[in-house]
């Protein structure tokens, strides 16, 4: 009985001694793998290089400004004829494509381009700004006072996507017979930005 023991302890101290010097693992396969992923990360780091160059050469274009940073109450208008408004209080100017001393912005290259108008009033007189390419006009922003003594305060606002072409440039005028009001809350805004080249 000792001695079948003993050749079963031994069969089985055999089998296990030959599955750990005999791994089930195929070492060579596992170097392929890590090859083929050292590869496809290469690729990718390259890819991102790439990118980063694509990136570095292209037009960056963005700006957004407001009437005014006055701590004061300030009304434009109203004329008896359409008036250009210059916003002058830049909070930035990527690209540096408007101009803060005229109030234009010129397109530096062929592309869609976003503008966003904010109109602010507090006034019982009738606000309007008028968005215009090169001149002529694309989109309105108004607001009348309540037709009842009330609250004057009110926001308004208007957004558009433009084709511009290299040089095209965007203005802002006060509407005839209208005014408008700033003051250091900077609530009367105009922004825009590239979206991308065409």
């Amino acid at each position: 009985m000792l001695l079948f023991i003993t050749i079963l302890m031994f069969n089985v101290w055999t089998t296990m001694a030959a599955s750990l010097f005999s791994p089930n693992i195929n070492i060579i396969e596992e170097l392929e793998k890590f090859k083929i992923m050292e590869t496809k990360i290469k690729s990718m780091e390259q890819k991102i290089e790439q990118l980063k160059a694509e990136n570095a050469g292209r037009v960056k274009v963005a700006f957004s400004t407001s009437l005014s940073d006055s701590s004061g109450m300030i009304y434009i208008g109203p004329f008896a004829q359409e008036t250009d408004l210059v916003y002058n209080k830049v909070f930035t100017n990527i690209g540096n494509a408007y101009d803060c001393d005229t109030g234009i912005f010129t397109a530096p290259v062929k592309g869609v381009y976003f503008f966003n108008l904010v109109l602010f009033t507090n006034d019982a007189v009738s606000a309007g700004v008028k968005l215009l390419r090169n001149g002529k006009l694309v989109i309105a922003v108004t607001d009348n006072p309540p037709a009842k003594n009330g609250d004057y305060e009110d926001t308004a606002s208007n957004s558009v996507s433009l084709l511009l072409e290299e040089g095209d440039q965007i203005s802002l005028k006060l509407l005839e017979n209208r005014r408008i009001y700033t003051d250091g809350f900077k609530r009367n805004t105009f922004s825009g930005h590239l979206l991308f080249t065409i």
